[in-house]
């Protein structure tokens, strides 16, 4: 008898796809982000974090020990926010629930706050958005 494996052990543990919109408001994002399929020892944990134009924090969101491929999320924007300003995000990927968890995947892109459609098609931020 053939084993399937519907986990992908031999894929690099790393973000597929991070694709993100801002909200009509600006004051909020809707945060996608793809991964691959791990056994729940390798359970990865997400870290985003929002930079100001400024360079200066704004907000962030940390999801340990996802089990889910497909996360999806809303992150909150501090006030004041600044439409058509280009904000910095960084995605890290880390293993392990101690505070020295070895990180596996770094990501950064910039994100200019103004309203996308995902409905009308329109593109969002992201890595490999145009999948």
């Amino acid at each position: 008898m053939t084993q399937i494996n519907l986990f992908e052990q031999d894929t690099p543990l790393q973000f597929e796809r991070i694709l993100i919109y801002p909200y009509p408001d600006l004051r909020r994002l809707w945060v996608r982000i793809w991964l691959p399929a791990r056994l729940e020892d390798d359970a990865p944990n997400v870290e985003l974090i929002v930079y100001n134009p400024d360079g200066t924090e704004n907000n962030s969101l940390v999801l340990l020990a996802q089990t889910d491929t497909r996360l999806n999320n809303t992150l909150h924007l501090k006030d004041p926010v600044l439409p058509d300003e280009t904000y910095r995000v960084e995605a890290m990927l880390s293993v392990g629930l101690s505070k020295d968890a070895p990180h596996v995947d770094h990501q950064t892109f910039d994100l200019t706050l103004a309203f996308r459609d995902p409905e009308a098609g329109e593109q969002g931020f992201g890595i490999n958005c145009d999948m």
